[in-house]
């Protein structure tokens, strides 16, 4: 767990710095919301003396995001039953958040909307001096924030606490300012220049860990592993900012070399340095695309789009509707598109309801109806959320309609 954490901590983004001015045990701000794209509306002061509920902020854009939506749809099942509600926040508009909602269908199963003006991020993200997503608060069954943390964390053993009445207020604020600790001794721990700082830190962060035992329970605070993780995190952020900027692949292959011996167990560095260079490649052939579009041009940044063994289903999936749907393109690439929605499907096995839906449509905008209409129905039959199913149910529809020639 703690690789897949740093992970997401290579890949996201701060999306607001502010200094703290609440602490846990205060009163849990009201959601001001723009638009409820999935369930709600929520209403925190409805709740109070009956529901728990989870506020977690995240964005479309955010891969680490990506990662924690299917994770906090198996929670909320889990406690569905037992007055707890999940709430997801993004700051975009919903004609982004929509789409993406509705293509992920039943693997993000919880209620889901826009923030007003960013009015809710700022009464949570800012109010605690948290810095980036996805980030998740929990609110008790009194009104008041107790917990927040990354939602792939300890949330869901805290949720637990919560419900059985054995969670203590007084060890979550000591261990909130544990993490706060820990947060400053991260920023130093990999610079050589700050080594007394980080030292001093590591003491304080010692002793506190064994006072609590654990200041992440479970887990035992070791500074220098910690020191080798901050350092691991910033040759890959280095490295991702690098390949963006346009840098070659043995500048950017010698700049993450380093990382190897420092890289999580569970970290696989050969993905992430594939990975990066085909978001890289899909940015530079869209940018093409839906700005000149220029017949060369998009053939050469095309053949860089190489897919490989890649195991990204949800971004090849993302990719692949993208240069499908995105109304700004020019010049349509159906074959690009096919091929990324084929490596998606390959990558999910084809188990996916929306990945397959994608591959469909693929085909259908290629012409070949018959293969369309083939794992169309695979999707209808794999779609378990009825809303989904149904959406998937009138593409099928409309495919088969076209293949007997029926005007739409």
């Amino acid at each position: 767990m703690l690789g897949s954490l740093l992970a997401a901590a290579v890949l996201a983004t701060p999306r607001l710095l502010a200094a703290a001015t609440a602490e846990l045990g205060d009163p849990a701000a009201p959601l001001q919301i723009a638009e409820w794209i999935k369930g709600g509306p929520v209403n925190l002061a409805e709740g109070k003396g009956k529901t728990v509920y989870v506020v977690e902020f995240w964005a479309t854009w955010c891969p680490p995001c990506r990662e924690s939506i299917p994770h906090l749809t198996e929670l909320q099942k889990k406690f569905k039953d037992k007055g707890v509600v999940f709430v997801g926040i993004s700051d975009e508009k919903p004609a982004v958040i929509k789409p993406f909602v509705e293509k992920l269908g039943d693997k993000m199963d919880y209620a889901v909307a826009a923030d007003e003006g960013r009015k809710t991020a700022t009464a949570y993200m800012g109010a605690y001096g948290i810095g980036g997503i996805p980030h998740a608060f929990l609110v008790d069954k009194q009104g008041r924030v107790v917990w927040n943390g990354h939602p792939m964390a300890e949330l869901e053993p805290t949720i637990q606490e919560l419900l059985d009445g054995k969670f203590d207020l007084n060890t979550a604020r000591k261990r909130g300012e544990a993490q706060k600790l820990r947060e400053k001794f991260w920023e130093v721990a990999g610079d050589d220049q700050q080594k007394a700082e980080a030292d001093r830190l590591a003491r304080q962060l010692e002793a506190l860990d064994k006072e609590l035992n654990g200041i992440m329970p479970g887990q035992k605070f070791n500074a220098e592993e910690v020191r080798k993780q901050s350092r691991f995190n910033k040759l890959a952020g280095d490295y991702r900012r690098a390949v963006f900027s346009g840098k070659g692949a043995a500048e950017t292959d010698a700049m993450i070399a380093p990382a190897k011996g420092l890289a999580p167990a569970d970290f696989n560095l050969d993905e992430f340095k594939q990975t990066t260079r085909l978001q890289y490649a899909f940015q530079q052939y869209l940018t093409e695309a839906t700005g000149n579009g220029d017949d060369a041009k998009l053939a050469t940044l095309a053949a860089k789009l190489d897919v490989g063994q890649s195991k990204q289903a949800l971004l090849l999936n993302e990719m692949a509707w993208t240069l499908l749907t995105e109304g700004r393109i020019k010049k349509r690439d159906l074959p690009l598109a096919t091929k990324l929605a084929k490596a998606a499907y390959d990558a999910c096995e084809g188990k996916e309801a929306t990945i397959v839906d994608t591959y469909a449509r693929a085909l259908a905008d290629s012409g070949r109806l018959d293969e369309a209409i083939t794992y169309q129905k695979r999707a209808v039959d794999l779609a378990q959320d009825e809303g989904l199913k149904t959406d998937l149910a009138a593409s099928l529809k409309k495919y088969q309609d076209r293949r007997r020639g029926v005007s739409q």
